[in-house]
């Protein structure tokens, strides 16, 4: 057998090894996860947006760099906080010249206004898998509510890093126009849409 393929054959059987080892122990309820602090981890979270382009297509980017903090309550879910910062700087479009320009002062501004955060006030649960966080955003410089349609997608020890995690999905909407970004309106869609993928560690 060549080596190349022997390689490839202990490869798989690791991967085979530490696949079931890395969904035995995720629970679906969330009442199982520790009480306590939580962390975003940024390498395992995503912030994309999507907004109507000329009535072609919904463009899509994300943002790089997302913090957060969740101080969690496994005893009242609802009793849960949650705080997170976006660096607008971040922006990420794959194309460099938009990319340029949207940091720039006519889109995100992002030597006046570095930060975008969201600070959630009050969860609510809709389901056993379901909730919503509703909470104030700050952008550009303004801050207005922002409700987050949240789905719980597991907790459980991290096979690697033996940390605790926290997943979660979550959706929002706002008009980019309420902050004061009304550039190309309406050529360009006034909704954006926020996609939030997010997994916390528990802290040390």
């Amino acid at each position: 057998m060549k080596k190349s393929r022997l390689f490839a054959v202990i490869a798989a059987l690791t991967v085979g090894l530490w696949l079931p080892a890395a969904h035995a122990d995720i629970s679906l309820d969330i009442k199982t996860a520790p009480y306590g602090l939580y962390k975003i981890d940024p390498d395992h979270t995503s912030v994309t947006f999507k907004i109507n382009h000329l009535g072609f297509s919904h463009y899509t980017g994300r943002f790089d760099r997302i913090e957060g903090i969740l101080n969690f309550n496994n005893n009242n879910p609802d009793q849960s906080n949650v705080d997170i910062t976006i660096y607008p700087n971040s922006v990420d479009t794959n194309n460099p010249k938009l990319e340029e320009d949207l940091r720039g002062d006519k889109w995100l501004n992002v030597i006046k206004f570095p930060r975008a955060t969201y600070h959630a006030t009050r969860l609510e649960r809709t389901g056993v898998m379901t909730g919503k966080i509703f909470g104030d955003f700050t952008f550009l410089g303004i801050t207005r509510p922002l409700t987050l349609d949240v789905t719980f997608v597991g907790t459980g020890t991290h096979p690697f890093t033996r940390k605790q995690v926290l997943g979660f999905s979550a959706v929002a909407s706002f008009d980019r126009s309420d902050y004061g970004l009304s550039n190309l309106l309406p050529a360009l869609g006034n909704e954006v849409v926020l996609e939030i993928e997010a997994e916390f560690d528990k802290a040390e």
